[in-house]
């Protein structure tokens, strides 16, 4: 049997390695020149979903484009510093189980719901 801590590494390193792949793709090609996966919930209903110009905002981030990305989808980059305080929580959940707890106990996971739902609303009928 393989050591818990052992596991946890692999899959971080797995994880890392579809990351590294995925931020290589995303750099290297222009998700609005080439085909790249169409958001169902916009070919569907023409609403944009919260993800919608995420891939055209991260190829922009990539290339330093911040604006462009911000244009794109604002909410990646307003959730991305939540993303990684989330990663950090849960790879050393064991070291911080307090912090690990708050941030993806009830209170967490119902506020997010709530900025996911405001987001789209706000998107929708805004902007």
């Amino acid at each position: 049997m393989i050591p818990r801590r052992r596991r946890r590494l692999v899959a971080g390193a797995i994880v890392a390695a579809v990351g590294l792949f995925l931020t290589a793709v995303y750099w290297l090609f222009d998700p609005s020149r080439f085909i790249f996966p169409r958001c169902p919930v916009y070919v569907i209903t023409g609403w944009q979903c919260p993800g919608c110009g995420s891939q055209r905002a991260l190829h922009a981030l990539l290339h330093g484009d911040v604006a462009a990305a911000w244009h794109y989808n604002a909410f990646l980059l307003c959730m991305a510093p939540v993303v990684a305080l989330l990663l950090f929580s849960e790879f050393f959940r064991d070291r911080y189980p307090r912090l690990n707890r708050a941030l993806t106990g009830q209170a967490a996971v119902i506020c997010l719901i709530v900025v996911i739902v405001l987001w789209t609303i706000g998107r929708n009928i805004f902007l």
